[in-house]
């Protein structure tokens, strides 16, 4: 039963770090008045990928922290998971380019 509840807290972290990170790239691409997909392409060409999932992350606390108030551990803990391991393809990302 607790493999289950780590396995869903890491499919809810990865979900939440997509829609974060969406979230932000929409609201930059409208902050800047260029197009989502031409944003996205300019983001992979100059690297600045990275510190837009970081940026993305952020609902990631939102998901933690309402596990842990929820009383789900196991659930926390894997959304605590997907954060570290990207926040090491961030930095390790970020250090090779």
């Amino acid at each position: 039963m607790k493999n289950k509840e780590l396995i869903t807290g890491i499919v809810v972290g990865i979900i939440a770090t997509i829609i974060g990170t969406c979230i932000y790239l929409t609201y930059l691409s409208l902050s800047r008045d260029i197009a989502f997909g031409a944003l996205l392409e300019r983001e992979f060409r100059y690297g600045g990928i990275s510190a837009d999932i970081a940026w993305g992350t952020a609902l990631n606390f939102i998901a933690f922290y309402g596990f842990l108030k929820l009383n789900k551990e196991e659930r926390a803990k894997g959304v605590l998971i997907v954060t570290v391991i990207i926040a090491v393809c961030v930095m390790t990302h970020r250090l090779l380019s």
